[in-house]
């Protein structure tokens, strides 16, 4: 009689939305609570962002961002939405940030839900990176590289809208937690130029150490953007030539 023996397992509990006081990125949580993550709570944080009067001008200055790194007309808006999320996460002026100004509004209905504030805190700390699609489970499932760190994250795309990604490809976007070792892009990913991933690859560290030696992530994020949109421009232009 063959006896089975179990070694080293570990059970995890789904996290609750009205128990865990902790996210844990290790920790699975259930289908429905991760709609109301996605669809409700980021829905009513975009809602609040949108109505706000303040940040009119800098939409102003991201949409100037845009227009003068020419991307074309298909991924103009991505890219748009992207670094409208970026603005969202990142104040260059205080250590505050749109999330972290909603959830001190909005503490008294949180508190009641310490998950979802739990969850919101791990998603203050995200910054939009530059990401390599290593394998496709399909155009939704998909292994990624975070091309800065060496790490390896398995996605999920919800963005119905999305255009599904090529393998090998590089992507740019930010990615938030979904538990059970999951991330997703709030929106699609900004998809660089299949082309030009080879010239971007080899310059993205350079430019990263020359911005971070005076910069956050943050700040140095938007600056190497710019120089990996005028490389996929150049490489482009390149190609049109030839």
């Amino acid at each position: 009689m063959k006896r089975s023996k179990t070694k080293g397992k570990v059970v995890k509990f789904t996290q609750s939305e009205t128990v865990a006081s902790t996210f844990r990125h290790d920790y699975p949580v259930s289908e429905d609570l991760r709609q109301v993550m996605v669809s409700e709570v980021l829905g009513d944080f975009l809602s609040w962002a949108i109505d706000r009067k303040d940040d009119d001008e800098f939409l102003t200055v991201i949409e100037e961002f845009v227009h003068g790194h020419e991307p074309r007309d298909e991924k103009r808006d991505v890219l748009l939405h992207n670094l409208f999320w970026w603005r969202l996460f990142f104040h260059s002026n205080s250590r505050s940030s749109s999330l972290k100004e909603y959830m001190a509004q909005n503490y008294h209905k949180l508190r009641k839900r310490p998950l979802i504030l739990s969850w919101l805190k791990e998603c203050a700390k995200a910054i939009p990176k530059f990401y390599h699609i290593g394998y496709k489970y399909n155009d939704r499932v998909l292994v990624v590289t975070d091309m800065l760190e060496a790490k390896t994250l398995d996605v999920i795309v919800y963005d119905p809208l999305a255009i599904p990604p090529k393998k090998g490809e590089i992507v740019m976007g930010t990615l938030l937690p979904l538990g059970d070792g999951l991330y997703f892009p709030i929106i699609d990913f900004y998809h660089f130029d299949y082309d030009a991933r080879q010239d971007i690859a080899s310059h993205l560290f350079h430019y990263y150490d020359k911005h971070l030696k005076n910069s956050t992530m943050h700040e140095a994020f938007i600056h190497v953007l710019s120089v990996m949109l005028q490389i996929q421009k150049l490489v482009l232009s390149d190609t049109q030539t030839t």
